[in-house]
Formats: structure tokens, sequence, C-alpha cells
């Protein structure tokens, strides 16, 4: 590994106050010190190196598609430029986010107009024998069915995260 050090003088004897990185001479700080200025002089030693960093740490993993004169060409190039990661009859992750928002929504939504005793559209009223049980249906099937979609989710979201490392030479 090579390295060089370089030494810069630093004064804060400019005019304005703010430290300056220029070459300074022994008169100017003489003459600073005599007519009561006042005057240090620091002095930055600076390290730099090059090849591989202090410490021994390992080099981070570089796809062969990435190194500087590969011919190999990057994962999205390689398969027509294509989407690819959704098989015939797999929903996407974020229709099942959906489904689990909207049922979501309908089974807190049943939850207020049973408190309220208001309905909203108007179908069924609230001294309908139906009401109670139709808006239980709702409620108690509609939050573990959101909760089902949400974890579908995000268990095919995972899976096609890794799919996509993986195409990409990360796995």
């Amino acid at each position: 590994m090579a390295a060089s050090a370089v030494a810069v003088s630093t004064t804060p004897c400019s005019g304005s106050g703010h430290i300056g990185l220029r070459p300074t001479s022994l008169g100017h700080h003489l003459g600073r010190s005599l007519l009561g200025g006042r005057c240090r002089r620091r002095s930055l030693a600076v390290l730099a190196a090059a090849g591989k960093p202090p410490g021994g740490e390992a080099e981070e993993q570089v796809p062969a598609w990435a190194k500087p004169g590969a011919d190999e060409p990057p994962p999205w190039e390689r398969k027509g430029g294509a989407v690819q990661g959704q098989e015939a009859g797999q929903v996407p992750f974020y229709a099942y986010l959906l489904a689990s928002a909207v049922t979501a929504i309908a089974a807190i939504g049943s939850i207020f107009e049973y408190t309220n005793q208001k309905p909203v559209f108007g179908i069924i009223g609230s001294d309908s024998a139906l009401y109670a049980p139709l808006l239980g249906f709702f409620v108690f099937t509609g939050i573990p069915t959101s909760a089902f979609l949400w974890f579908k989710a995000v268990q095919t979201a995972n899976r096609e995260a890794e799919e996509q490392d993986r195409r990409d030479g990360f796995l």
C-alpha cells in the first residue's frame, strides 16, 4: 500500500477571521504578534492512501457483470428485457395488499355502522332482523381475511425480491 503524508499550515490571521489554507510567512506572524493581534499557527496532517483500506476490511462482493471490462450483460438484458417473476396464475403482491385494505375498511366500517345504528346506504334498515347478522358476518370474516391477505402480500413481495436479487447476482 502506497501512502503519502502532506502537511498543511493553516492560520486564523486573515483579515476576515476565517481559517485560510494559504502559505504564511514568519514575518506576517511576527507582525501580528507585535501589534497585539492574535495569531496561532496550526498544522494539519493529511494521509492519502492508495490500495486496500486499512484494518484488513474485506472487499465488497461485486457481481461479474458490474466489473470493469466485463463482457457479461446485466441481468435485465439477458432475458430480452421482459418482466420476469410473474408466473402464470400468480397474483402480484399489490393486488393482495389492495384487497387487504378494502376488506379491513369494510370490516371496521361495519363495526361503526352497528354501533351508530344508522345505515349508510339504507338497503337494510337497523330494525331489520338481518341487520346484526349481516354486519356481524362482515366483521368476523373481514378482519381475519384482511390479516390473511396482508400476510400473503408480504410473503409474495419477499419472494419477488429474492427472485430479483437472484437474477441480479446478489444471492
